[in-house]
């Protein structure tokens, strides 16, 4: 299984998860836009997960349970070692526009950040909620986020890197999907995209003569 694809800044690659048998570990792969081979970049006995991409493009950032818990890990786009960016536990991770900051989400609410480089670990943001890592997207001012603690429908909100408020963008008439990648925002900054849950459903089937 295969799983968030994240295209490289130049678009020329994309990144991914992905886990070639059911119950093997979870690897990086990087392969270019229009096909080809996939390049492994993780071989630990580990889960490595969520890939994303530095703004230089020279980075990719992923979680990692190599340490026992999921850490922010980040290895060398062309291959080579990776090297641990958060110790105090970490999930989805974005660098910052300026390159100066990774922000991540972890196993508990919130959304933390850290320099590229390493070093305290400090928190930014109470949302989103546990199971929502998906559903948030940093830009240039800021912090779009999902806040789905509002009375009737889920928001879209904005924190502002400037003034440390948050402001509703747009009320949303669906819930997001709960542990999925679920919202970005357009490189111009106009447009934000975002994933819902139409419809889920169960049926129960039975098989006659089972054995």
């Amino acid at each position: 299984t295969t799983g968030t694809p994240r295209w490289s800044p130049d678009g020329r690659h994309i990144a991914f998860d992905a886990r070639i048998e059911t119950h093997s570990d979870s690897n990086i792969y990087v392969t270019g836009a229009e096909g080809g081979s996939p390049r492994r970049l993780t071989t630990e006995t580990s889960d490595d997960v969520i890939p994303s991409w530095s703004r230089d493009g020279r980075w990719i950032y992923f979680a990692s349970t190599r340490t026992g818990d999921h850490q922010v890990w980040k290895v060398p786009a062309e291959g080579g070692e990776a090297v641990q960016v958060t110790k105090q536990g970490g999930f989805a991770a974005f660098e910052s526009p300026d390159g100066k900051f990774v922000y991540y989400t972890a196993h508990k609410p919130g959304i933390w950040r850290v320099a590229v480089e390493g070093g305290k670990e400090a928190p930014v943001l109470d949302q989103p909620k546990l199971g929502y890592w998906g559903y948030w997207a940093v830009v240039d001012g800021g912090i779009y986020f999902v806040n789905v603690e509002v009375k009737l429908h889920p928001t879209i909100e904005f924190f502002s890197f400037a003034t440390r408020r948050v402001t509703q963008v747009a009320v949303v008439e669906k819930d997001p999907a709960l542990g999925n990648p679920g919202l970005a925002v357009s490189p111009d900054g106009g447009w934000i995209l975002y994933a819902q849950v139409d419809q889920s459903g169960g049926d129960i089937t039975l098989v006659e003569n089972f054995q």
